[in-house]
C-alpha cells in the first residue's frame, strides 16, 4: 500500500514540476546561451531528459525498497520521509544546474563584453 501511495504522490509531482521547470528554465537557458543557439535547445532538451531520468530513478529506488509497516500512521511517516528526500535530492540537483548555467553565462558575458 505504501508503494502505491508514494507513486500516486510522486508521479504527478514529477510531471507537473518537470514541465513547469522546463518552460521557465528554457528562458534561462536561451538567455545564457543565446536565443538562436542550437546548443541552447540541446541543453534544454538534455536537462529535461535528465530531470525525468533522475525522478524515474528515485521512483524506482523507492518502489524497490520495502516499507516498514502496513499500519497507516507509520506508513504515512515513511512515505513522507521518502518524498521529502526525493524532492530534496531533485531540488539540490536542479540548483546545481542553475548555478552552472549562471556561471557559464557570466563567463560568456565577460568574454564578449566591451574591451577596456
Amino acid at each position: 500500500m505504501g508503494h502505491l501511495l508514494f507513486a500516486a504522490l510522486f508521479i504527478p509531482f514529477a510531471i507537473i514540476v518537470g514541465e513547469l521547470i522546463h518552460r521557465q528554465g528554457k528562458k534561462l537557458v536561451f538567455h545564457a546561451l543565446g536565443e538562436a543557439s542550437p546548443v541552447a535547445e540541446a541543453v534544454a532538451t538534455l536537462l529535461r531528459i535528465g530531470w525525468y531520468l533522475i525522478t524515474t530513478g528515485l521512483l524506482l529506488w523507492n518502489l524497490g525498497t520495502t516499507f516498514r509497516s502496513a499500519a497507516w500512521e507509520p506508513m504515512l511517516r515513511d512515505v513522507s520521509l521518502r518524498l521529502g528526500i526525493a524532492i530534496f535530492a531533485v531540488g539540490v540537483l536542479h540548483g546545481l544546474n542553475i548555478l552552472s548555467l549562471s556561471l557559464f553565462h557570466r563567463k560568456n558575458a565577460g568574454a564578449t563584453g566591451p574591451a577596456e
